[in-house]
């Protein structure tokens, strides 16, 4: 089994240390601009919604999103298949859809 990036939507909090992380790993700056991970915020109320963009390398095997994750959102999990990594725009379809199932 490989090991992937797991996102928890309903532990994200929007505090985008993810980013800031990634950032500095990949960058050696503290700026979400050049971060592999981006935290949209969708819909009224706003929902934080952490999408791994194609470049992530995962870090080659130690994430730093995943170590700097306070409320444990994004997780590094040996999973059986790959997940599909959502694209941004497909952000807001998701948190609704994920809006719709806890709101039941």
């Amino acid at each position: 089994m490989e090991k992937h990036i797991e996102v928890h939507m309903e532990k994200c909090t929007g505090c985008k240390l993810c980013e800031l992380a990634c950032s500095a790993v990949k960058k050696s700056v503290f700026n979400p601009r050049d971060s592999r991970i981006k935290v949209c915020l969708i819909g009224i109320p706003e929902i934080p919604v952490p999408v791994i963009l194609d470049n992530c390398d995962y870090c080659f095997g130690n994430p730093a999103c995943v170590q700097f994750c306070l409320p444990k959102a994004i997780e590094w999990k040996e999973m059986e298949t790959k997940p599909e990594r959502p694209k941004v725009s497909e952000a807001k379809k998701i948190a609704e859809e994920w809006l719709a199932s806890v709101s039941k």
